[in-house]
């Protein structure tokens, strides 16, 4: 059995990273795979909060392989994610975010039976967040990739960009070298205000402010580092 991390970093929301944590554990059939890893930035005025949810959330959904919290220096998701990555436990790693709600049982075995397509563990996959509904599935919202992905890059996510275009980054190495999965019958619902599902709060104004024209730059500039990484996964996909 495969295990499973779910990186999410989380900024002035413990209550709606813990039912972010609840959807998981009542979802997810063989509990003790998973692992939950949560980054919470130093400065965060909810920083008691969440020290106070940690304990709460290590006993309530004590069935889990690890729930923890890494308190550290304020820096972008993009780093957050790979400084998670550099700590978890998993085979499989998921993008998680304090703004999802997972919503169909059984979700680890189907991501686990899928990853299992793929006998030299090169794949992308995501799951239907509700929100980019398109034949084929659009775009990659929250990467699943293998650990073995992951340390053939040296990252999770690259760490260059502010806030938005991770998983851009991560979907345009994928379809490079041909191996996107839309899983269009597992829900991770995308609880997001610009559909109408949640409030516009203080962290996404935040986050939103100036921060995505600035990685939209970025991103356009990086292009052919991302051509070289799908190169080095082709030549581990070529070595099986």
């Amino acid at each position: 059995m495969k295990t499973i991390s779910i990186l999410t970093p989380t900024r002035g929301r413990p209550a709606r990273l813990g039912q972010f944590i609840k959807s998981v554990y009542e979802t997810a059939t063989d509990r003790q795979r998973i692992e939950m890893l949560m980054y919470v930035d130093s400065d965060d005025e909810a920083k008691n909060a969440y020290m106070d949810y940690l304990l709460f959330s290590q006993e309530e959904f004590s069935e889990f392989l690890r729930v923890h919290m890494v308190f550290g220096e304020p820096k972008s998701v993009s780093k957050s994610w790979n400084d998670l990555y550099e700590r978890c436990l998993g085979d499989i790693i998921i993008m998680g975010n304090d703004d999802l709600l997972y919503r169909t049982p059984g979700w680890d075995r189907t991501v686990e039976q899928n990853s299992d397509n793929y006998p030299d563990d090169i794949y992308c996959m995501w799951m239907n967040d509700g929100i980019h509904v398109q034949p084929g599935g659009g775009h990659c919202a929250f990467p699943i990739v293998s650990k073995k992905w992951c340390d053939t890059l040296g990252y999770f996510t690259p760490g260059v960009y502010n806030f938005g275009y991770n998983d851009a980054w991560i979907f345009e190495v994928a379809q490079l070298v041909g191996r996107t999965q839309w899983l269009e019958h597992v829900h991770g619902e995308h609880m997001h205000f610009s559909v109408g599902k949640s409030v516009q709060d203080k962290t996404y104004l935040e986050n939103r402010q100036g921060k995505f024209q600035g990685d939209a730059a970025i991103h356009e500039k990086t292009r052919q580092q991302r051509v070289a990484d799908a190169q080095k996964l082709k030549e581990v996909m070529n070595e099986s």
